[in-house]
């Protein structure tokens, strides 16, 4: 993806989390790859009034027309309105596609792949894989954890020095003053509103958890500021040693099913039925970065 293309998919991300019922924290979009880190409520969904689905609907379509259901969001609110024969079943099909993880990266993938189609003339399928999707407990020094892992991919990748220089990624976006991305990092440090103490105590987290061990990357290196991606050479770009905090991959928090404390690890996957198969297999302790108190599923657990 070049610039053109992460504007795009954070505008489809926007709009489209807004329409399931999902708040992004953050997030990172690569040249590659990308990360979402979304907070949810089934709950909300299924508890969601006629003003409410309305509301979704016209974030995502805004005056447009809906082709599955063949209306737009004021077709919408009279059918909700009238609440004639046809009503429920909208209601059911609406709210179907809301609240659900599988669901939301389906219509953010495929809104791409249509987006990116008719604007390069190509056609086919533009993602590679399925994607993977991780588990983390809430509001815990588990859930910081991840979002500093993801807000760093491109200083890992030694595209810049400051996760805040980054234009496509959440902490960088709410840097140059998006108030989406700032509720997310609030979220993130356990309030509900954002505020410079936030901001500040979140890049704090961010620059003491890039480790020691780092050294300068010299050369021709890719950067990307709020700017174009160009080639450049950046003498003082950092990267990583091997070992160094969060500027080291962690796979955990790419290729695991569960990220959180031990006993909550433990806890949810034992409500799950996921302990006890394949072997016994019980939740792992992260590496030395993550710190002692923190345990991952490395694999999915089948039910037997």
């Amino acid at each position: 993806m070049d610039e053109e293309a992460m504007e795009a998919m954070r505008h489809i991300m926007r709009s489209q989390a807004a329409f399931a019922g999902m708040e992004v924290l953050t997030y990172c979009f690569m040249a590659n790859h990308f990360h979402i880190f979304v907070r949810l409520d089934p709950k909300e969904t299924g508890n969601l009034d006629d003003a409410g689905l309305v509301g979704r609907f016209r974030a995502l379509y805004g005056g447009t027309r809906c082709a599955s259901v063949g209306i737009d969001a004021d077709d919408l609110e009279v059918i909700l309105r009238k609440n004639g024969n046809s009503a429920e079943g909208i209601r059911r099909r609406l709210k179907a596609r809301m609240g659900d993880v599988s669901v939301f990266m389906r219509e953010v993938k495929t809104r791409f792949t249509l987006w990116y189609n008719r604007k390069r003339g190509t056609v086919g399928t533009f993602w590679a894989e399925r994607f993977r999707s991780v588990i983390v407990e809430a509001d815990t020094e588990a859930q910081r954890m991840v979002a500093a892992y993801i807000d760093l991919n491109p200083v890992r990748a030694g595209l810049v020095e400051d996760a805040g220089a980054y234009a496509f990624s959440g902490f960088g976006e709410a840097c140059v003053g998006g108030s989406a991305a700032r509720r997310g990092i609030a979220r993130i440090e356990g309030k509900r509103t954002w505020t410079t103490q936030w901001h500040e105590r979140y890049r704090a987290r961010l620059c003491s958890r890039m480790g020691p061990g780092m050294r300068p990357r010299r050369g021709n290196q890719k950067t990307a500021g709020a700017g174009a991606i160009k080639e450049d050479t950046m003498p003082g770009a950092v990267v990583a040693e091997e070992g160094s905090g969060l500027l080291s991959k962690i796979r955990a928090f790419s290729d695991s099913w569960v990220v959180g404390s031990v006993v909550w690890v433990e806890s949810f996957c034992a409500a799950n039925g996921w302990l006890g198969f394949r072997r016994g297999r019980k939740p792992q302790p992260l590496a030395e970065d993550g710190g002692a108190d923190f345990a991952t599923v490395a694999t999915v657990l089948k039910r037997p």
